[in-house]
């Protein structure tokens, strides 16, 4: 199974959040587990997406799952 890992800067000067994805590709779909540690400790997320893989390769489309979805936790409730 592939793994990613990557950090994200949510901006405001608050401290970045590291991920750790582990991921897998059926066809059109991502699976994934993800595992973040950010200022609020360390928490999980399970999921699954669908990437079009005739336009991007799933490693950049888990990669910029990854950085909206800890995006959307600064108006949010993710990750």
């Amino acid at each position: 199974m592939p793994t990613l890992e990557g950090s994200h800067s949510p901006g405001s000067g608050r401290p970045a959040v590291r991920y750790r994805v582990d991921y897998e590709v059926v066809r059109h779909t991502v699976n994934y587990r993800a595992t973040f540690a950010g200022a609020s400790g360390p928490s999980t997320h399970e999921g699954q997406f669908d990437f079009d893989p005739a336009r991007v390769h799933a490693k950049a489309a888990v990669e910029a799952f990854m950085q909206n979805h800890i995006s959307k936790a600064d108006w949010d409730v993710a990750p």
